[in-house]
């Protein structure tokens, strides 16, 4: 139980909670552990969800197929990442198919664990539901982010965005990425070879200056002035 602990303690969900708390809410919720290999399917497309669950081991990945059989990647999560959050409270289908990346192990709980009165976890209730809004929100706000970021114009305006929301409003000062090209390329809708020629011409430029996924905006960059 204290590999299992930790790694809960170590997701957004259980923030804040003792170990006690942890396991006397896993005894009590009714969760179950589900193993996948990769490339299997957490969640279908189309099918509703009424779980909540914590990734114990490997990674996941969010897919949204489009008619014309283009697939682009939603999100990608690992261990401590939570999935179902957003889905489990409503009466919408998935909009996205969720497949393991690797050899992946999920501890799911039923979305009732959480809201339905319960005597003997009644107080770690309340903290989980703070939490979940909390993670939910954030979820939103990312969405919303990327949404700003596609809809941006220009490849060059778009990749600005995107770094300035890690910049913080210090240019000159370097930060880091959690994406690699590959997955910046899906996350802001291009082809990989043309995000690179983008950044190299924008390193050409003067704007950025990048090594790996280390990354610079320069003093004085319009978009990072405005906040964004």
């Amino acid at each position: 139980m204290d590999s299992l602990t930790s790694i809960l303690q170590g997701a957004t969900l259980f923030t804040g909670l003792s170990e006690p708390e942890v396991e006397l809410f896993v005894e009590n919720a009714g969760a179950r552990q589900s193993h996948y290999k990769r490339k299997d399917i957490i969640i279908c497309e189309g099918d509703a969800n009424d779980r909540i669950g914590v990734i114990l081991r490997g990674s996941i990945i969010a897919e949204r197929v489009f008619p014309d059989g283009e697939v682009a990647t939603a999100s990608k999560m690992g261990v401590g990442g939570v999935l179902g959050d957003v889905l489990s409270g409503s009466s919408a289908l998935s909009p996205v198919t969720v497949i393991a990346a690797e050899e992946t192990t999920v501890l799911f709980f039923p979305l009732e664990s959480f809201i339905e009165p319960n005597a003997v976890i009644q107080n770690i209730q309340l903290k989980l539901t703070k939490n979940l809004i909390l993670d939910i929100s954030d979820k939103y706000f990312e969405l919303e982010r990327r949404v700003a970021v596609m809809g941006a114009g220009t490849l060059r305006r778009k990749i600005q965005l995107y770094l300035c929301g890690f910049c913080r409003g210090n240019p000159g000062t370097f930060f880091t990425i959690p994406h690699n090209r590959g997955q910046l390329a899906a996350y802001i809708g291009c082809e990989r070879s043309a995000l690179s020629r983008e950044l190299a011409k924008m390193k050409a430029d003067g704007l950025i200056d990048y090594y790996r996924n280390g990354f610079k905006m320069m003093p004085g960059t319009h978009v990072c002035r405005r906040g964004m």
